[in-house]
């Protein structure tokens, strides 16, 4: 796999895990509190990074063909 896949990849991984905590919150009852709040703003940051790490990639690889 090509970079640029891999951090595709990791993206896509990252969402599912937003999305599973997000379908955890609302199953417990849970929207709101701060341990969820908190492990949420871990996933939406590192999803944000893994969104330029994807960024960058493409260009690099474009720009090596």
């Amino acid at each position: 796999m090509k970079g640029a896949e891999i951090a595709r990849h990791d993206h896509q991984r990252n969402k599912s895990e937003i999305v599973n905590i997000v379908k955890e919150m609302f199953s417990l009852n849970k929207w709101g509190d701060e341990q969820y709040k908190r492990k949420l703003q871990e996933l939406v940051t590192k999803d944000e990074e893994l969104v330029k790490e994807v960024i960058r990639k493409i260009k690099t690889e474009k720009d090596t063909v």
